[in-house]
């Protein structure tokens, strides 16, 4: 079974022209909008990668990937259980198969989703350093202060109360690869957090499509779902808007150690963390998983500030 990429992100929310008005400011775009469903895509080429649901509890519900085939829709029901292959009712049809990890997560396989036109990136940047000048004559083109702008959905993290059990399912029903795993101080044995990314072979992928993290309440859900922007100076624009706005602040704009990419992170009404992300490292299957002593590892190597609200 071969995983393309993440492919959208299902919620249930209390308020759902709250959620749309924060999704938008984020940089999100409607696609679909009525009293059962908000469906958002990026401006990037997916027909969408966020869909919302009305309820009086807000509660993740899930996540889908994109498969190279209808076959691999086929393995998963014989090999792993999945539900009968079914029709997609969502903008860009295809075929579809549920799952639910050990979490309680529903996981989507997905395969013929259509896609739309992308939107224009902004100008190329170039920036000038002691190891070379390549803008002459002309001021960098700045980025407005204004939404992001998405190019897809790239990552997401997940609380699980059990990593030890969670991870297994991952990398044999899904086939992902741990890039980088934490243990406890002096312990390598009890590993607490895991990095991990799609196999796609020789080919170069994101340091990680999905992230697990021990919750230290013992209870699931999702820490933060992640959209790639175009460069770091977009989402310092992007902050600048949200923070116009009056919304929460989680954390950023940092870079992680692992993975390099600089992130944003902000909460949209629920609570729920949106994070924007750019300048990611990529890695395939011969780079091979990393083993780390969380103590020795900065969440931001940009802040001292200690992790827990970020965490928390």
């Amino acid at each position: 079974m071969k995983l393309r990429n993440l492919h959208h992100v299902s919620f249930e929310v209390r308020d759902m022209a709250a959620t749309e008005r924060f999704a938008q400011d984020f940089g999100l775009i409607t696609v679909e909008k009525n009293s059962e469903r908000l469906v958002m895509a990026t401006a990037g080429a997916d027909a969408f990668a966020f869909v919302a649901f009305p309820a009086e509890t807000p509660r993740f519900i899930g996540f889908a990937f994109e498969v190279d085939s209808e076959a691999d829709l086929e393995e998963a029901v014989a090999r792993h259980g999945a539900t009968a292959v079914a029709e997609i009712d969502l903008p860009g049809g295809g075929r579809f198969v549920s799952m639910t990890d050990p979490n309680g997560f529903r996981v989507d396989l997905v395969h013929g989703t259509g896609s739309k036109e992308p939107g224009e990136p902004y100008p190329g940047w170039e920036m000038n350093s002691p190891l070379g000048y390549p803008r002459v004559g002309r001021f960098e083109p700045k980025r407005p202060m204004a939404p992001a702008k998405l190019f897809r959905l790239g990552h997401l993290g997940l609380f699980v109360p059990d990593f030890k059990a969670s991870l297994p399912w991952y990398q044999e029903v899904l086939g992902l690869i741990p890039s980088d795993v934490y243990h406890v101080p002096g312990m390598p044995q009890v590993q607490i957090i895991g990095f991990c990314c799609l196999d796609r072979g020789d080919e170069l992928v994101d340091h990680h499509v999905v992230a697990l993290m021990q919750s230290r309440d013992g209870v699931a859900g999702c820490h933060h779902i992640s959209f790639e922007a175009q460069d770091f100076e977009a989402q310092f624009m992007a902050h600048r808007y949200l923070e116009s706005k009056g919304y929460g602040l989680i954390w950023g704009v940092g870079r992680h150690p692992h993975g390099s990419h600089v992130f944003d992170v902000w909460r949209d009404p629920d609570g729920n963390r949106f994070e924007t992300f750019t300048d990611t490292d990529r890695l395939n299957r011969a780079h091979g998983t990393r083993i780390h002593d969380i103590h020795d590892v900065e969440m931001d190597v940009w802040s001292s500030e200690p992790p827990d609200r970020y965490f928390s």
